[in-house]
């Protein structure tokens, strides 16, 4: 079935016939000169008839587009309404964005990354076309960014003399220690602190945590190139940051010891909590100048190079015992601060004869 006319078509339709019958009113007696009557009245009953029709189908579109007009002032005067309510919103918030693009584009920042895991394509590319250096600071590059995948490339960039640094973190230091309590269960945080090290047949429980595996996985690794494990350097520092520096682009991750109560608890790394910032090299550009300097403040003052480490994965046990031994009030007191109740937090008390730390739970104030 034919869909029916609308009134508009039936308007024009009922124009045409209109304009036909009156038509044919007009030049039927000049040319047809014994026009019956019966024709005429016809003809003018039916041009009368399209008449009212027209008239019809005209008032009918008057009040249509009447409607059609005050639904949209309606609409338009609510439309108005809520611009102007939220005008001033609005220009606060253009002005506050204009504002943050300009400061990012005097400090030279030009991106920002939720996570490395965001980043990692970019620093790959980076990476393998890199013109000039190579700088790359982290604790063992293990989380999203791998060395593993990089060292093929970094073997291949030294042999054509580019300058690639690489800083590493001896996890055989109290830092280290105190970062894997940070990223252990509360069980395993007990085995660290509670182990016997005086019997040195024993395997030290710090030796299966995460830091220090991937610690060890990745010296197997350098193994294989000595290209690049010459160039390396392990630093004894607290680890502040994950940073890649390639020709006039700096990545820059800022470590903490915070955690994000949403983070899936499957993952107790904190190294890549926080986002990754994109700075540029810029006449003026302080940032890349600091991370720049910050880097080589780092590698100037850190004296471990490969085969350092080699010995000291070698002497290992006596290395953790005497960590231990030099800091084990301070891992305990960290350790009940970080898995006791709230309220049962241990009381730090230093004694004046030997400023020994001693420990106690605040039960009164």
């Amino acid at each position: 079935m034919s869909e029916k006319p609308r009134p508009f078509a039936r308007m024009l339709i009922a124009c045409l016939f209109f304009i036909s019958a009156v038509s044919l009113n007009i030049l039927l007696p000049r040319y047809w000169h014994n026009t019956p009557e019966i024709v005429k009245h016809l003809l003018l009953v039916f041009s009368a008839i399209m008449c009212v029709h027209i008239m019809e189908y005209a008032y009918l579109w008057w009040e249509i587009f009447g409607h059609i007009r005050n639904i949209l002032k309606e609409t338009l005067q609510a439309t108005h309404q809520l611009i102007d309510e939220n005008r001033n919103s609005l220009e606060k918030s253009l002005q506050t964005t204009n504002l943050l693009i300009g400061t990012a584009s005097a400090c030279g920042l030009t991106n920002i990354y939720c996570s490395r895991k965001d980043v990692k394509g970019d620093i790959y590319d980076a990476i393998e076309n890199a013109e000039k250096r190579i700088w790359l600071l982290g604790i063992t590059l293990s989380e999203n960014v791998h060395l593993d995948e990089l060292l093929p490339t970094l073997n291949e960039k030294i042999t054509s003399k580019l300058d690639v640094k690489l800083l590493l973190l001896d996890a055989l230091q109290d830092s280290a220690v105190f970062r894997t309590l940070l990223e252990s269960t509360a069980g395993e945080a007990a085995k660290l602190i509670n182990t016997d090290r005086t019997n040195t047949q024993a395997t030290d429980p710090f030796f299966h945590q995460r830091l220090y595996s991937d610690f060890t996985h990745a010296c197997d690794r350098l193994q294989s190139y000595p290209n690049v494990s010459a160039a390396v350097r392990f630093y004894t520092h607290t680890p502040i940051c994950w940073m890649m520096i390639v020709d006039n682009t700096a990545h820059f991750q800022p470590y903490t010891f915070g955690r994000s109560a949403s983070r899936h608890q499957a993952s107790l790394c904190i190294g890549d909590n926080m986002p990754v910032f994109k700075f540029q090299m810029q006449p003026n550009g302080k940032p890349f100048e600091i991370l720049e300097d910050h880097f080589l403040k780092t590698w100037q003052t850190s004296n471990l190079d490969f085969s350092n480490i080699e010995t000291r994965i070698a002497n290992r046990n006596t290395i953790m015992r005497e960590i231990f031994n030099s800091h084990s009030s301070w891992f305990k007191y960290a350790y009940e601060a970080l898995y006791t109740p709230e309220d049962n937090v241990p009381l730090v008390k230093l004694t004046n004869e030997n400023s020994q730390v001693s420990t106690g739970n605040v039960t009164t104030y």
